[in-house]
Parts: structure tokens; C-alpha cells; sequence
């Protein structure tokens, strides 16, 4: 599999991109480092996203083109037994979470302006009337509640975070490639039913990790609009949202990510 057509994986390049968009988010964070704390940490992180990117990949080729782990091992300059080793845990964890996926719903709803002066839980530090709108609707669709963050990408509402002052679009605010890796490691990338309850600016990005992602705000023309869909959403009579604590688990860093 050395020559260009040999696999479909081939063909398959910018769909493997984003895993390695995560790594550069980090190489970018450590091409602006000014400190040695800085540097160190920057460092730290990359390397974690390396070994994560690599998983993915090679998880990724082993279930979607049918690689053996001894081409896996061949292309990693390694032996099939150490691929083996490494990749079939996770190998099998993917293909029971996207049995398992097919039936979780995941309803995002974006972060805002307002919030508490102090470090809070997700769910409290919002303090906004859009945001509060946003979680009455959430509440009424059901499925697992995000909260969208323009600085620490998808949260947990118990996932502990500071205040701070940005927007999606904004410099330094997340990217999709972390938004894609953090899905993964929440383990609801392969979620059979997401809505994203926000405008274009946080709703783009949840599409391009989750193409199929419902967006009831599309086509609203403001504010006004919007609050008045949200509310509708709101009165709708449907299943509360998902408590389960297997599903609300923090991040693993146990922080913001």
C-alpha cells in the first residue's frame, strides 16, 4: 500500500485532516509561547495530541479500509504484534460506541456574554437571557446537554471553567479540529442525533464535526427571531434532557479543555 490508488485511504486524506488539525493547534500554541511554563506546557500538549491523533488514524483505517494491524505496523516503522497491542482496545471500544452511538442524542447549545464573576460549573456560569432560552429548549428536546464555549470548545454543564471575554470567530477561539477531538474524547462523535440550538457563528462549526446536526435557528433574522423559535421549542411537549451520569461525565483533564 505504498502507491497512490493502492487503498481507498488514499482517497481518504483531508477526511483524516482534522485529527491532525488538533495537532496543529497545539504547534501553533507553541510557535507563540513566551515563557518556559509556557513552552513546556505547549509541549505537553502536543504530545498528547500526537498520540491521540495517531490512534484515531489508525483506528480510523483499521475499521473503514480493512488495514491489518501489520500494515498499520508497517507504516509506523513497528511490528504487527505491537500494533496489535496498541490499536485493537481501541479498535473495539469504536466499534461498540458506534453501535451504541446510533441512539444518543446531543443537543449544543452556545455559551454567551453574560456570566458569573467568579470560576462556576458550565451550566451556571451562563448568565444571559439567550443562553437561558437556549437551555429551557434543551431541556424540552432531551439528549445529552453541551454547552458550546468560544474558549474551551464542548463542556459538560459540571466541567468547572472561569470567566472569560470571547466569541466564535474571534482570535483564539476554538476550532473544529479541537471541537472533532474533543467529541471523541467525550465520546459523542459518533452521536446518531445532534441539534445545535445557536446562530451560524457556533452552529458552522458543530456541522463540520456533526455534517447531519440539526439547526432549528437556520434562516431566523435576528435576535428577536431566534428567542421566539427558541421559546416555541421550549413549550413543545418532549422528553426531559439526559441525566444519566455515564453521559455527563467531566472532560479527562477533569477541567475546561
Amino acid at each position: 500500500m505504498t502507491r497512490l490508488g493502492d487503498n481507498r485511504s488514499c482517497h481518504r486524506a483531508p477526511q483524516l485532516h482534522p485529527a491532525a488539525g488538533h495537532v496543529a493547534d497545539h504547534a501553533a500554541a507553541l510557535a507563540t509561547a513566551r515563557t518556559p511554563s509556557d513552552v513546556l506546557a505547549a509541549l505537553a500538549a502536543t504530545e498528547v495530541a500526537c498520540r491521540e491523533a495517531r490512534e484515531w488514524v489508525a483506528v480510523d483505517l483499521v475499521l473503514n479500509d480493512g488495514w491489518s494491524y501489520a500494515e498499520v505496523g508497517r507504516a509506523m516503522g513497528t511490528t504487527r504484534q505491537a500494533a496489535s497491542k496498541a490499536y485493537a482496545d481501541p479498535v473495539n471500544a469504536r466499534m461498540r460506541r458506534s453501535v451504541m452511538g446510533r441512539d444518543v442524542a446531543v443537543v449544543i447549545v452556545p455559551c454567551g456574554v453574560a456570566k458569573l464573576d467568579r470560576p462556576a460549573p458550565a451550566g451556571q456560569m451562563y448568565t444571559g437571557s439567550y443562553h437561558r432560552a437556549c437551555r429551557r429548549a434543551a431541556d424540552r428536546l432531551g439528549g445529552r446537554l453541551v454547552i458550546l464555549s468560544a474558549r474551551h470548545g464542548l463542556l459538560t454543564p459540571d466541567t468547572v471553567i472561569e470567566p472569560y471575554e470571547l466569541r466564535m470567530g474571534q482570535p483564539g477561539a476554538v476550532t473544529a479540529s479541537t471541537l472533532r477531538a474533543q467529541a471523541r474524547r467525550m465520546g459523542i462523535d459518533v452521536a446518531g442525533t445532534v441539534t445545535v440550538l445557536a446562530g451560524r457563528d457556533y452552529a458552522d462549526p458543530v456541522s463540520a464535526v456533526w455534517p447531519h446536526a440539526h439547526r432549528p435557528l437556520d434562516g431566523t433574522r435576528g435576535m428577536p427571531e431566534q428567542m421566539a423559535v427558541l421559546a416555541e421549542l421550549a413549550r413543545a411537549t418532549t422528553t426531559p434532557v439526559v441525566t444519566d451520569p455515564r453521559l455527563t461525565a467531566p472532560l479527562p483533564e477533569g477541567r475546561a479543555a
